[in-house]
């Protein structure tokens, strides 16, 4: 019996990887056939959000918070995430759905330049396919980028595209190519301050390719840098006269446990950016040697001039992230912030195998079923992630009921708030999803000051998570607001389980009433 099972087992195994070997040499050889199988991939993790739990993520919760008001600016990140999450909000209303999609959409975006990026270097349609997987089980992208991360992700695209322009522009020099690298360029840095790192070493790989030189020359770039510069140039307003305020948490992050040594700290901060960079190419390194250890090699030949290009790039990106560390003591890095930087790492290691590799076809057949395999998987395992953190105790953003508080205020308080104040954009934005037609503000934004009347009708409504400390400065925001004095209101809490209960835990929310009555005359 048992002998029979293991038989059975056997055979469906040799069935399923048969299945997936057959699929993975015909989409080898189609890289559009790939694109497809990314959008449909992404449709899927549409609806996967759907699915989940309605609370909103960090990142999400921003998005709708700041949706409310359209700024150069709003906080340490560059805006054109938050003017696209709009745009998306304009034409989709604010829901589940459009928050998804906008997010799935660059995602997908994403990938569809990266493979036409690589197709572009690349003489075999095989290893374009390889390179665009080889992106795909980073565990940054398959995983952290479907869960959060709203800039990063625009960044990848951004950065994207500029190595798509920019290769295109070296083989085929055109005013359009000169006006869209600049384009591109002006949006980049608009997506995350971090682009401009990768724009000195790009810059350097462009100069150094054989025809490179000449583009950079050409008095068409003037172009590329003017277009650019007018693109960023208003949010730069902006960011003179709030350099403090969009610094100073990332400075406070790049600092965090920072030893009292300039040494150490100079030490600590290399030793992040190796071992985030590791973290990134940890799994793809892996499975491309797994791969292509037993396959045949060709005999040495002379590597292509696009494989010194992305070298060239990486080799400046690791002196100019060295230069950044030591000059400003940076001790933490995270792996996404690395992510963007690194993005072509895929198509460097594509182009090595392409003039190594003998027989493509079995490289193929022992590298691709694994992402294929992967596609499968994650979004079953995100799906499950919330109700198994649950059930393990852990406690997220993600499972926090803010629809039963909803609930509470319409249904047993009967209210009908004409603002609501919160300490955060995580609680904000949260409400101001379920709230859709009352304005939420922050005390932390002082650029959105919304209109609004006090009445015993509709009365101000402040609310936070966790202690009492930020009732003050919830309490001076309003009194600036009104330019009046509030007695001590009566503050409330109400305990909520989690979306997926969690044994012994519970979601507390505080708030406070304020009426006419609340008023000093």
């Amino acid at each position: 019996m048992d002998i029979s099972r293991q038989q059975a087992g056997s055979s469906l195994h040799g069935k399923t990887m048969g299945t997936f070997k057959r699929l993975s040499l015909r989409l080898a050889d189609s890289p559009n056939a790939v694109i497809v199988l990314f959008g449909a991939y992404f449709l899927l993790q549409i609806l996967l959000r759907e699915l989940a739990p309605p609370a909103l993520r960090i990142d999400e919760a921003q998005q709708v918070l700041f949706a409310q008001w359209l700024a150069l600016g709003y906080d340490a990140q560059p805006p054109l995430y938050n003017w696209y999450q709009q745009a998306i909000f304009a034409v989709f209303g604010t829901s589940m759905l459009a928050i998804a999609f906008a997010k799935n959409l660059i995602l997908f975006l994403t990938f569809a330049v990266f493979i036409k990026t690589a197709e572009l270097v690349l003489e075999n349609k095989r290893f374009v396919v390889v390179a665009a997987m080889a992106l795909f089980v980073i565990p940054q992208v398959f995983w952290q980028a479907q869960r959060d991360l709203t800039h990063t992700a625009m960044l990848m695209l951004t950065f994207a595209a500029l190595l798509y322009c920019s290769i295109r522009l070296i083989q085929r020099p055109t005013l359009i190519g000169y006006l869209l690298v600049g384009v591109v360029t002006g949006l980049g840095v608009l997506s995350k301050y971090n682009f401009a790192l990768a724009l000195p070493a790009l810059l350097l790989a462009v100069w150094l390719h054989p025809q490179g030189r000449e583009r950079i020359l050409d008095r068409r770039f003037l172009l590329t840098i003017l277009v650019s510069f007018i693109i960023f140039l208003p949010h730069l307003f902006w960011l003179i006269d709030n350099l403090r305020f969009a610094s100073e948490v990332t400075l406070q992050r790049m600092a965090e446990d920072a030893p009292d040594s300039r040494l150490l700290q100079v030490a600590r901060g290399l030793g992040r950016f190796v071992s985030g960079s590791l973290i990134i190419f940890a799994v793809p390194a892996l499975l491309l040697w797994q791969a292509a250890r037993r396959e045949e090699k060709r005999p040495q030949t002379q590597k292509s001039v696009w494989f010194r290009f992305f070298l060239h790039y990486f080799i400046a990106i690791t002196v100019l992230m060295a230069l950044v560390i030591i000059m400003a003591t940076m001790t933490e890095l995270r792996d996404r912030w690395l992510l963007p930087l690194l993005l072509p790492a895929p198509i460097l290691a594509a182009l090595y195998l392409e003039r190594h590799l003998a027989d493509t076809a079995c490289f193929v057949t022992r590298f691709l079923p694994i992402p294929l395999i992967m596609m499968v998987l994650v979004p079953v395992a995100l799906l499950v992630s919330h109700p198994l953190m649950a059930a393990l105790g852990r406690t997220s953003n993600s499972n926090y009921d803010w629809q039963a508080f909803y609930r509470h205020v319409v249904e047993v308080e009967k209210l009908s708030p004409s603002v609501i104040i919160t300490p955060n954009w995580p609680t904000g934005g949260n409400l101001r999803f379920l709230f859709q037609d009352v304005p939420v503000a922050t005390n932390i934004y002082d650029d959105y000051d919304p209109p609004f009347t006090v009445s015993d009708e509709h009365p101000a409504l402040m609310v936070w998570t966790g202690d009492d400390n930020e009732v003050p400065l919830l309490t001076e925001w309003l009194e600036g607001q009104m330019k009046v004095n509030l007695k001590t209101v009566q503050r409330s809490t109400l305990d909520i389980p989690m979306y997926y209960p969690v044994k012994g835990k519970v979601f507390r929310i505080s708030y406070a009433i304020v009426r006419p009555a609340d008023i000093e005359q």
